[in-house]
């Protein structure tokens, strides 16, 4: 019992969202439960110190410079989210992929062999399940590897009865999703970010990227591809977490605070609804009344966010209330019900508040 007071936090800490939290509660009981038989100071300490040192990461967020989001986020501002106590950090020398299941030709490749095959680099952006309305638990990069239908190509292809690939990682977390999704998707297995050896923090030395689906379908750390006849379950799939589509979401970067009267206010943020890419972005002012169409970027690809501006001219100073909502590539706006993060995603109209004059 004091093992567990000891290690649990006593109140909300700054900076890190309630679902890490959350996660950092529960491997903390997990340790504790692992070392409580015989368990002393020197052990409890050593767990400390490994939820201290080696998850201090846990729910890192990507946030705006001068409230500027970049197209590309650095390496080392993207954001972060493990399942783990310690993170693994495997050994190129003794890692191998294996290919198996319902595929023609079963394989398995080295580090060096796997980066002989086919590549391709792509933006993709991904964003957590625990991303909040307006939050910053998403981030978009470059990524290189070999997508999964040429990997399987390379294996004589998918047999007949094949409907899901399962991916598992050396962590032992594992993710299953339906094959022909998958391949419509373009998923890729990557080994580099933004042009430099993928982070040990962001999957090393490969990981799985599904466009469109929230960032614990996309597992790191990647060992296993094996094609199934059936869907497998996963740590949070065997919860119950919503493993659709990600909902369509968009978010006001700026202005913030006291914006000064008489000039035209530049209005800005992002808009994401995964793969299905983003048509159209509205601004309101008058908490809904009246919707502006904002100017949009150019995405760096369909599986990318957009950068969206809007010049503001108030007609008079006072306080304002700022509004977006997107609309995605099938025409479908993003739905204003305000829903919480997990474990389905949260939905709703951003909403900042700002004073003019």
């Amino acid at each position: 019992c004091l093992a567990y007071r000891l290690l649990l936090p006593k109140q909300a800490q700054p900076g890190v969202s309630r679902a890490s939290q959350g996660r950092r509660q529960l491997l903390s009981r997990a340790s504790v439960a692992a070392l409580s038989v015989g368990a002393g100071a020197g052990t409890l300490g050593l767990v400390r110190g490994y939820l201290t040192n080696y998850t201090s990461y846990d729910g890192t967020k990507t946030y705006s410079r001068n409230n500027i989001t970049s197209p590309i986020t650095p390496n080392n501002e993207h954001y972060v989210v493990t399942q783990n106590v310690v993170d693994p950090a495997p050994n190129t020398d003794l890692w191998r992929l294996e290919v198996t299941g319902l595929v023609n030709t079963p394989g398995t490749y080295t580090y060096a062999e796997v980066q002989k095959l086919p590549s391709t680099s792509r933006a993709i952006t991904l964003e957590c399940i625990a991303n909040g309305t307006g939050d910053h638990l998403l981030s978009t990069a470059i990524w290189q590897g070999v997508t999964l239908r040429t990997l399987l190509e390379h294996h004589g292809g998918p047999q007949a009865g094949a409907r899901y690939a399962a991916f598992y990682s050396v962590d032992g977390y594992n993710v299953s999703l339906p094959l022909d999704e998958l391949l419509a998707l373009d998923a890729l297995l990557a080994w580099r970010m933004n042009g430099a050896e993928l982070p040990q923090r962001h999957g090393f030395p490969m990981r799985v990227l599904a466009p469109g689906h929230y960032g614990e379908e996309n597992p790191k750390w990647l060992t296993r591809v094996e094609l199934t006849d059936h869907f497998v379950g996963g740590l949070y799939s065997d919860q119950g977490w919503y493993n659709g589509p990600l909902h369509t979401i968009s978010r006001i970067d700026r202005p913030r605070g006291h914006v000064p009267f008489g000039q035209a206010i530049e209005v800005g943020g992002i808009a994401f609804a995964g793969n299905r890419g983003i048509q159209k972005v509205e601004v309101s002012a008058d908490k809904g009344l009246t919707w502006h169409q904002a100017t949009l970027q150019p995405p760096l690809s369909q599986d990318s966010w957009v950068l969206w501006t809007w010049q503001w001219s108030p007609a008079l100073p006072g306080a304002y209330q700022l509004t977006c909502r997107a609309t995605d590539g099938t025409g479908e706006t993003q739905t204003s019900h305000m829903q919480g993060t997990v474990p389905k995603g949260a939905t709703g109209y951003h909403v900042v508040n700002t004073q003019v004059g």
